[in-house]
């Protein structure tokens, strides 16, 4: 069978941490609404971008009250059925230079791609996760961990699910754990497992074997990381949604749907999206659409084809891992001249505004835009 599988950064075109009780995310009394198109959003002046502060104690997150699940939940996406290659996996290898500017920022994380959000949420310590993307595969392959992830204790029984003498077993697992799909959805995403069993085994395997010197840096290959994305999963404390970074609906129920939890969106990963899109006017309302905070920050990832961003060299050598504060992005989007990422980019570089705080790290410093 053809592996549809592909590398790739993420789709193509188109405070302190708050871990304890759940109570601390209510659910608006009255419906949530998100902004029209277009509506300017008040936009504060943009904190500086430091390292966040390690958390000395692994907090797992409680399962959401039957509210907070549906106000999770509420909201349309948008149905697209992607007839390219399916960017199932990840060719990011060194997440873990975000690592200083993650730790225990919590709130909501809003991500593009597959599951190199898991690593980033678990450092985070992402208090509900929403996982974006265009490709309908790709958010059916987040059912599949997910449902994967709820029956495997620890990241090794995850992986032997994948064994080729796992088969039947983990066949009834996705059976029962994807119940709740259309059986469209249901029977292609079991499809996939079964054309990809050897490919996925293979990458989800390099994914546990990661490491920096001694110490795991996925949600794979560090027990920490891989038991609090497991006790998000089982406290329905992620979202996978079919939506468009430029489209009409999924960005806006993202947004209502942090409103009504009381989150502010502490984290909002891009990957390279901005390569195969132009900051359209749903683009702009979306991202400045999204609850944010001083401590919000926006990850991407640029390639080093690209003139001016070197990628790290030492385990990667393809990307730029850049930090900017969600607060200076939303800002930066008002102006009509950023009407691109390499627009924006090119401004904020000849104002000053980005540092390079060491190679393939780029940071936004405070004070821009």
């Amino acid at each position: 069978m053809v592996v549809l599988l592909a590398l790739a950064g993420c789709e193509e075109p188109s405070s302190a941490p708050n871990l304890a009780p759940a109570a601390v995310l209510v659910a608006a009394a009255g419906p949530a609404h998100a902004a029209p198109a277009g509506a300017a959003t008040p936009v504060a002046a943009p904190a500086p971008v430091e390292p966040a502060v390690a958390e000395p104690v692994l907090t797992l997150p409680p399962p959401l009250s039957e509210a907070q699940r549906a106000a999770l939940l509420a909201g349309g996406d948008e149905r697209i059925v992607s007839k390219r290659e399916h960017f199932t996996v990840s060719n990011e290898y060194r997440h873990d230079l975000w690592f200083p500017y993650l730790r225990g920022l919590g709130g909501a994380y809003v991500g593009v791609a597959s599951d190199q959000n898991y690593t980033l949420m678990a450092v985070a310590r992402s208090e509900v996760g929403y996982l974006l993307d265009l490709d309908r595969q790709v958010v059916r392959l987040h059912r599949v961990y997910m449902a994967l992830i709820a029956a495997s204790p620890g990241a090794d029984e995850f992986l032997a699910r994948f064994d080729a003498t796992a088969e039947r077993e983990t066949r009834a697992l996705l059976v029962a754990g994807l119940s709740d799909m259309s059986e469209r959805d249901r029977s292609e995403a079991l499809r996939f497992v079964d054309d990809n069993r050897a490919a996925l085994r293979e990458y989800l395997g390099a994914v546990r074997g990661t490491r920096r010197g001694e110490q795991g840096v996925t949600w794979l290959s560090d027990p920490e990381l891989y038991a609090y994305i497991r006790a998000m999963v089982a406290g329905g404390r992620l979202r996978p949604i079919n939506g468009n970074l430029a489209g009409k609906t999924a960005m806006a129920t993202i947004a209502a749907s942090a409103r009504a939890l009381g989150l502010t969106v502490e984290l909002l990963y891009l990957s390279n999206a901005e390569e195969y899109l132009s900051y359209t006017p749903d683009f702009v309302a979306n991202v400045r659409g999204l609850p944010g905070a001083a401590s919000s920050v926006v990850l991407r990832t640029i390639h080093d084809r690209f003139v001016g961003w070197e990628s790290s060299g030492d385990g990667d050598r393809r990307w730029n891992y850049q930090v900017q504060p969600l607060l200076d992005f939303q800002s930066r989007l008002a102006e009509r001249k950023n009407n691109a990422r390499a627009a924006m980019l090119e401004r904020a570089t000849a104002e000053g505004t980005i540092s390079r705080v060491a190679r393939g790290v780029s940071v936004f410093k405070p004070g821009g835009g």
